[in-house]
């Protein structure tokens, strides 16, 4: 008899505790923006950024010098990530000649974020 007791009374603590947990406030949507830079060449970027920008980037004419015992590949996807992390950007994925970045567009109170 105890126990029909002790389990009917957890349960019916559970029926006012669960509603009021499924109330609290629902997380805040993230919402983030992509961008590509890929490598082609040399010395050659390509970095795709959202809303249709796009830079093609010669390493050396800015300035520069990949060591010479560098993989080219490596120095520069390294080089063009430091500076899009500069940037706010993430780097999420990444292959043999390429790297996915995202960046947040809201703040945890739902501001925008200027970048």
């Amino acid at each position: 008899m105890k126990k029909i007791i002790c389990i009917a009374l957890l349960s019916l603590i559970g029926c006012f505790v669960m509603p009021s947990m499924a109330q609290d406030a629902p997380a805040k949507h993230q919402s983030y923006e992509y961008a590509v830079v890929k490598w082609d060449g040399p010395d050659r970027l390509y970095i795709n950024l959202p809303n249709n920008g796009f830079k093609l980037v010669h390493l050396e004419k800015e300035g520069v010098t990949i060591p010479k015992d560098a993989d080219n590949e490596q120095f520069c996807l390294a080089v063009a990530a430091n500076r899009m992390a500069k940037e706010g950007w993430e780097p999420i994925n990444l292959d043999s000649r390429r790297i996915l970045f995202r960046r947040q567009l809201m703040d945890a109170n739902g501001a925008t974020i200027k970048y």
